[in-house]
Order: C-alpha cells, then structure tokens, then sequence
C-alpha cells in the first residue's frame, strides 16, 4: 500500500496531517533490540577464542607443562579480546534503532556513520525468524527481512520471541496488501515456542525423527561419504601409514559429521505449516528456524528420489524460492533453505503439491523419450531422459541411481533457450533449457531431434506468454477460458 494515499478509517493518518496543515511533522520515537542483544551476539565469539587458545592448554605428551607466566599473557589476551567483542556489539545495539508502526517500516544502524533505510511494505518477499541457541535460551530471536530488488536481506537481531513473531505476521499482512495495523498483532496469541505455529495455521506435514535420520542413513550423499571415510582409514591402517594419510582423511571424517549437523540436528522437528499468507517451515532441534514461504513465490519444484529411498516411496522436495537465490541448497541451522520436505512419503508429497501446484496431476502428464543414438552419449542413464508438459507445468525427469524430477509452472519462466555442443551437433541433437531464477531446479530437455528441440522452445514460449496472462487477468464472465485466451493472445 503507497503512503501517498488518503487516510482512512483503517489507515492512520500522517504526522504532519494529525497536527495540522501547517505544524511540523512529530518525530517518532525508535526502538532499540533487546538489552541482551550484545551478550548473545558476543558468545560465539568467546566460543571461537576458548576454542582457537584452548588447545595450547592441553600437553602435547612431551612432557613440557603449561608455565604460569604463559598462562597468565593467555588470559589477559582473551580478557581483552573478550572486552573489546563486548564493547564492539554494545555500540552497535546502542545505535541500532528501528521503527515499525502503521505507516513506515524503518531501520537506522550505524555509529559513526549512519545508515537509515526505509523499506516500502510492499518490497517485503518473506519474513523469516530465527532463534540461535544461545538466543533461545534467553526468549529472544532474530528479524530475518527478504527485501526485493539491491537490498538483499536485513536483519534485525534481537528481539524478544514474541514480539519477533508478531511483527512477523504484521509485516507479512502488509506486504499482501492487507490493511492490519499494528495495534491489532499486539493483541493476538503468540505462536507456539516449539513450532511456532499459531492457531489459525493448519499442519501439513510433520516429519517423525525417526524417518528422518533413516532418510539420512539411507542418503547416497551420507553413504558415499561414510564409505569413503571407512576404507581410507581401513586401507592405512593395514599398511600402518595412517598418521601419513590422516591429513587426508580429517576433512573426510569432518565433512561426515558436518552432514550430521545440517542434514538431521538442523532439520529435526520438521514442520510444514499453511497459514493464511502461504506455508510456514519451521526446523532445528538446538536453533529454531521459522521460513515463511509465499506460493505465489515459488519458481519451480525439484523431486530427488535416491536408489534406496524407491522402495520406502520417500522423497525429498526442493524449491526455487524469489528473493533466496543467495541461500538457494543451503540447509544451515539459521540461514533459509530451499528444502520444502527433506524426505516424505508419497502421500505427504501429494498434500505439499496439492497446495503449491492446485489442479497438477503428475501422473497425467505423457512423457516424451529422447532419440536411442543419445546413448552414445550417456550410456549410463540415457533411457531415464524424458519431458513433457500439460496446461500448467513442463516436466523433465533423469536418473536412475538418483531420480530427480523437475517442475516448472509455465508462467514461472524467465526464458527459454536452445545449445548445441560439439557432441550433439556429432550426433544431430539438441538441448532445451528453461531458466527460471537461480535455485536448485535445472529445467533441461537434453539431446532431442533438432525439430523437436525448436518446437519445444518456442511453444514453451508461448504457453508461459498465455499463463501469464491468465495470471494476470481479472476472472470475467464470458472469456475466462484458456482457450479463449490463447486465441486473443495469436490473434
């Protein structure tokens, strides 16, 4: 909604105006984040400098013991550095004040230079909150704001839990254009501090720990990892060089436990939401993570099926999310994910697609096979190359050890394009790609009859051209149709 409108009864009404044509507009009073802001964000520091000088406390087996005096220098160096932290984020929450009322939505940081940024409600992509461990223990969470366009995201660290998820569900009226005031989320119910989900919101899918860590055990990427991290140290300790090799084969063990972390500590407790303004993820077992996710925002959907998860009929579901390009694959504890379901079965995929694609049915969509000569070219999984499409989506499906499929809505596509390599112009064929913004999905056709290629990409073309349209034209009486709109559109 602009500020330049008139005010209404649901709209306050501007400074300036409440005063008079002719006084100066009243200087809003600005909020500071939660006192304890600078203790939670100077903890991890401490952590990292306990971590990095805390090894030179422990003997190294040589017989060499730790002296006072070194001792002592040690502490003073991590006093100070611990002071100097402490002070560092103490003048950044003293000079970070904020403004969120019925009218603007503003953020001033900085001390010796200052920084104020005003962002339009209608900017606003998605409102994430995230609450750190040590943030969690103390009540509190962070802002997470997607802005369009250069602004890229904006935090806002740290408020109390529930007036975070409160402003949250404020912010995200207003970017739909609701007329809610402020007033009125005080007022409401705070969300659960477990799944933070409030009463209104419908669960979809709750994922039960157990198949989640067996999803994991049973993932190609956690079985090629431990297998590897098995036989190197296997292999060095039969020939007794494994002190030579474990260089190698550290960052392998790290990588091992690192995949615990983010695939199973950070997704536990996985719950998929719908709330009145789209779907709600919340995830993590020691940091809490609350993603909204807006339909309307979703650019395509990717469906990864691995050899050992066929049988159990599970699936983990991906999605190219507007506005997270940055963070798009990223299942860290506190960044936002473009994991819709790290692994659901074949009813709880059908629940989530139900409400994303409206009116998609999957099975339905006849599927197209690339020429037999294109095994010459992938011997390996050459039969498993297919594509087709109906009114709403373009579909693509490759893989055989890992079967992935993916979904594009036609009125999703940014563009459409056609490549040719030296090997595909050896053998005639050509590849279809439909871009879509940066993500996890990959839209390609490969290796199809140059004719077929061409015709593809220009009725792909023309069936996103229609599908926007529709999208974009109020429903009428007489010419609502699809095909009535594709005639006015070749017309």
């Amino acid at each position: 909604m602009s500020h330049d409108t008139e005010p209404t009864q649901h709209q306050p009404a501007p400074a300036a105006v409440r005063q008079g044509a002719g006084a100066l507009p009243i200087v809003k009073a600005t909020e500071r984040p939660h006192p304890l802001t600078p203790f939670i964000r100077g903890w991890i520091v401490l952590v990292a400098i306990l971590l990095g000088f805390g090894r030179q406390l422990i003997p190294d087996g040589g017989g060499d013991e730790v002296k006072l005096p070194a001792l002592q220098w040690l502490l003073l160096i991590i006093a100070g550095t611990v002071l100097l932290a402490a002070l560092a984020g103490f003048i950044s929450w003293y000079f970070t004040r904020f403004v969120i009322d019925d009218e603007e939505l503003r953020i001033e940081t900085g001390a010796l230079t200052k920084n104020s940024k005003r962002i339009s409600f209608e900017r606003l992509q998605s409102i994430d909150v995230i609450q750190p461990f040590a943030a969690r223990l103390f009540g509190l969470a962070e802002l997470r704001l997607e802005v369009g366009a250069g602004d890229s995201t904006v935090k806002l660290r740290y408020l109390s839990r529930d007036k975070a998820t409160r402003l949250r569900d404020y912010l995200l009226a207003r970017a739909h254009g609701e007329q809610a005031s402020i007033a009125e989320s005080e007022g409401r119910p705070a969300a659960s501090a477990l799944t933070d989900t409030g009463a209104g919101d419908r669960i979809i899918v709750r994922l039960d720990p157990l198949r989640l860590v067996l999803g994991f055990l049973l993932s190609s990427d956690w079985l090629v990892t431990a297998l590897l991290v098995v036989v190197g140290f296997t292999i060095t300790a039969v020939f007794h060089v494994a002190l030579f090799a474990l260089p190698a084969l550290f960052p392998l063990a790290v990588g091992a436990f690192t995949m615990i972390s983010r695939r199973v500590i950070a997704q536990f407790n996985f719950t998929l939401a719908e709330t009145g303004r789209g779907l709600r993820i919340t995830r993590g077992l020691a940091n809490l993570t609350s993603q909204s996710v807006p339909i309307d925002r979703i650019q395509g959907i990717r469906l990864h099926q691995s050899l050992l998860w066929k049988p159990l009929g599970w699936y983990r579901v991906d999605v190219d999310i507007l506005g997270y390009a940055g963070n798009q694959g990223n299942d860290n504890d506190s960044s936002a994910s473009s994991i819709l379901l790290p692994v659901a079965d074949a009813g709880q995929l059908r629940l989530a697609l139900q409400r994303i694609l409206p009116g998609v049915d999957l099975a339905a969509i006849p599927l197209q096979a690339v020429p037999r000569r294109v095994k010459w070219i992938r011997p390996f999984d050459w039969w498993t190359l297919r594509y087709g499409w109906d009114d709403q989506v373009i579909v693509t499906e490759h893989g055989w050890l890992s079967h992935i499929r993916n979904i594009v809505p036609h009125a999703k596509t940014q563009s459409v394009r056609i490549e040719r390599g030296p090997l595909q112009r050896l053998f005639t064929v050509a590849s279809v790609h439909v871009d879509t913004t940066k993500g996890p999905v990959t839209m390609e056709a490969p290796h199809l009859e140059p004719r077929a290629a061409r015709a593809l990409a220009l009725s792909q073309l023309d069936r996103a051209r229609i599908a926007r349209a529709a999208a974009h034209r109020p429903p009428t009486g007489g010419r609502g149709s699809q095909e009535q709109l594709k005639a006015d559109q070749l017309s």
